[in-house]
């Protein structure tokens, strides 16, 4: 077999990196840098879990946070309610970050709750019901001030609600406005620390003879109490008063038969204070989070039994301040994408948007202006090798020269012509490619002429 290894073959030299290359290359550099930049003010993606805390089981907060998980599976989102004690209670999960949002009673917030949390939306007015058991002969609903009635049941057993719960916060905030917490002890009245169904089950088996809760008309266990036979709901007539002096409380009417006209529950109206139910989130939980929340809020079929239903969902009634991104989701609504598309796509769009828009103004002006500089930069390359040539024309112009002068002349033009040779160049600079080696190769030749010259004249001389 013939050797092939030793064969002579023509030299490879290495291509230093084109004009163009570098040109591009820099382009490339300059929108990764912006997109790193840019990368840094991308919100993370909405999460596909969120946990709201929620309420006793039986309450009305339960059945809201049910609604909400509909609404939120529909987006594909999952919206795991955590059952609590009550408001109190859903305060300090929020605080330590156990739950991203949470259904809140006005009225319980903490002092901590401002620097940290931030509202929502109002979603309804939840009345505070004082039921007892009724004495022998004794009318369903008396109309009485909430000390006459607590006095009423002196000897007797009180369930405020459970601890860490917002019926308990509410009935220690209005026991001292009635001048009660200090005349328990001398009426012999106890306060039980019990509240939701355990409250609703003792009050019915006689356990306590009274219980206080702030609930929905519509919870279960609202209907359940109206309907018992030997259960009486109280009838404030101090509500406005009441609610006058504490602001987080309004002074609403249970009008009859609005539970259920078919019983007509209740059999008549009642007078009632009630504090607002609202939604709390964390200042760092997802914009998108907040939307869905104002959403479900807004297209809940929930009835409001008391106050007004186009109060609902409202901006009002709130302890703390709205978060700035919830009043822009309540007052505009979603953006427009969000109503063509599935939640996570106009979600992808929105949080891209802020990485599209710069990385364009930054890319769009660049890809502008790189021809540009492809085209000074060949350009500059090409005077460069013409600054060479003028110079050895002057040298020429000026006459006399000695052969090693050009002899050394002549060696610049071979240089030059081979460094001309071996650089690429585009076709749009091959008129201005060839006449600069037309140039080169005409300045070789009177170089050339010279020496002939010269070595005749030494040979004349000779």
């Amino acid at each position: 077999m013939k050797d092939t290894s030793s064969k002579p073959g023509r030299l490879r030299i290495p291509r230093a990196p084109t004009t163009a290359m570098l040109v591009w290359s820099f382009v490339a550099l300059i929108g990764l840098l912006a997109l790193i930049v840019a990368w840094q003010f991308v919100e993370p993606a909405p999460p596909k879990q969120v946990r709201l805390a929620t309420g006793s089981p039986g309450g009305a907060y339960e059945l809201t946070g049910d609604l909400y998980a509909r609404w939120f599976a529909q987006k594909g989102v999952r919206l795991e309610t955590v059952e609590t004690a009550g408001s109190v209670e859903n305060w300090e999960l929020l605080l330590s970050g156990a739950v991203d949002a949470a259904l809140v009673q006005s009225g319980t917030a903490p002092a901590a709750a401002a620097d940290e949390l931030e509202a929502v939306v109002s979603v309804a007015l939840e009345p505070l019901f004082l039921f007892h058991r009724l004495l022998p002969d004794e009318p369903e609903e008396r109309a009485s001030s909430l000390s006459d009635h607590l006095e009423g049941l002196a000897g007797g057993r009180i369930a405020i609600g459970a601890e860490r719960s917002g019926t308990q916060h509410l009935m220690r905030a209005l026991l001292p406005e009635t001048g009660l917490d200090d005349r328990l002890g001398d009426i012999g009245a106890e306060l039980v620390a019990i509240g939701g169904r355990e409250a609703a089950d003792a009050l019915e088996s006689g356990a306590v003879d009274a219980a206080a809760f702030v609930m929905a008309p519509q919870a279960p266990l609202v209907e359940r109490l109206l309907a018992a036979e030997s259960i009486g709901l109280v009838h404030l007539r101090q509500a406005a008063g009441l609610a006058q002096r504490l602001p987080y409380l309004s002074a609403v009417t249970l009008f009859e038969g609005v539970v259920d006209p078919r019983r007509n529950l209740p059999p008549r109206a009642v007078h009632m204070i009630a504090p607002a139910t609202y939604l709390v989130v964390r200042q760092d939980t997802h914009r998108s989070v907040l939307q869905l929340l104002i959403e479900a809020a807004q297209r809940s079929p929930t009835p409001h039994l008391v106050g007004s239903a186009s109060d609902f969902p409202s901006l009002e009634y709130t302890d703390i301040p709205i978060a700035e991104d919830a009043r822009y989701f309540f007052e505009r609504g979603p953006n427009i994408l969000h109503r063509p598309l599935p939640f996570w796509a106009a979600s992808l769009i929105d949080r891209m948007a802020i990485l599209i828009i710069p990385l364009l103004t930054v890319i769009i002006p660049l890809f502008r202006i790189a021809p540009a500089a492809l085209q000074w930069s060949m350009r500059r390359r090409i005077f460069r090798w013409y600054r060479q040539v003028r110079l050895i024309d002057e040298d020429l112009a000026r006459g006399d020269l000695p052969r090693s002068r050009l002899e050394s002349d002549l060696a610049l033009l071979l240089r030059l012509d081979q460094d001309v040779s071996a650089t690429e160049v585009p076709l749009s600079y091959m008129e201005e490619f060839y006449n600069l080696r037309l140039h080169i190769a005409y300045m070789r030749q009177r170089v050339r002429d010279l020496l002939a010259e010269d070595r005749s004249e030494t040979e004349n001389g000779t």
